[in-house]
């Protein structure tokens, strides 16, 4: 757990994501650009890797959750379920408890356990939350829909769980969403300010691996428009490297997590805390 200020904040992992090929994954970099970050961006078989998570940020009584995971499962590579709720009540939380649903953005992977489908219909796993979805992503998703979002999303609107926002909105006293468009629509991280003028941000996909804190024009398939999403790239990361930011990371391992941008005579760095 992090305690900075009013704010707890701690990790909700779901379960290990699939192992990809770099050049998968990022398919305009080279094996060589790859070489100089083998030793702590990359498995030991050369290939890279995400976790499925979410935070659970808990601040003035509220329970706000930041995206819910990929979902029960199981899953081929894992054989397993996912674990984002078993996590979530090691935290002495239950879905009950929850206040809000903050999604940064509604690809499958953060938006797996909004929803609950019991004999064909859908029920909230969060029942007394209200889910926060950016208008730009639940707009253009609408329009251009997969199953995911058909089955985790358009319900909470169904079921009279949704909020839709746009912009920076105060989601509670010092908590604002942060529009960082380009992977999807509408990406948004979320901003927190403490009292001790410390400032927090929690990234959703605005980046997936390690690498991309000095390679921050990398882009990986999954972004929606890369020019987009290396502008919001390289503007947040930039102010979270000049005013020392803490930063809570979508995708890294548990150990990276969280962390601040630090530089040396290579370049920029990730400093886990």
């Amino acid at each position: 757990m992090l305690k900075i200020g009013k704010f707890n904040i701690s990790l909700v992992n779901d379960l290990i994501g699939v192992k990809r090929d770099p050049s998968v994954v990022y398919p305009n970099v080279s094996k060589t650009d790859w070489d100089q970050y083998k030793s702590f961006a990359q498995n030991h078989d050369g290939t890279i890797q995400s976790t499925w998570r979410g935070y659970l940020l808990q601040t003035d009584n509220k329970n706000i959750l930041i995206d819910t995971g990929m979902g029960p499962g199981p899953y081929d590579h894992t054989k397993e379920s996912g674990q984002f709720i078993n996590n979530l009540n090691k935290l002495s939380v239950t879905p009950e408890d929850i206040n809000y649903v903050y999604i940064t953005h509604t690809h499958g992977d953060h938006i797996g356990w909004n929803i609950n489908w019991d004999s064909g219909k859908p029920v909230l796993t969060f029942p007394n939350a209200k889910y926060l979805v950016s208008k730009f992503d639940f707009d253009y998703y609408s329009k251009n829909t997969n199953e995911d979002f058909e089955k985790q999303i358009i319900p909470l609107k169904q079921l009279g769980a949704l909020e839709l926002i746009e912009g920076r909105k105060e989601i509670a006293k010092n908590v604002f969403s942060l529009p960082t468009n380009g992977h999807t629509p509408g990406h948004q991280c979320l901003y927190l300010e403490t009292n001790i003028k410390e400032k927090i941000v929690i990234t959703g996909d605005l980046f997936h691996n390690e690498a991309q804190i000095n390679e921050q024009f990398w882009c990986p398939i999954f972004d929606w428009n890369t020019v987009m999403s290396t502008i919001s790239r390289l503007g947040l990361l930039n102010s979270a490297y000049k005013k020392d930011w803490i930063i809570c990371t979508g995708h890294l391992s548990d150990d990276k997590a969280i962390g601040r941008i630090k530089s040396n005579d290579e370049g920029f760095y990730w400093d886990p805390i």
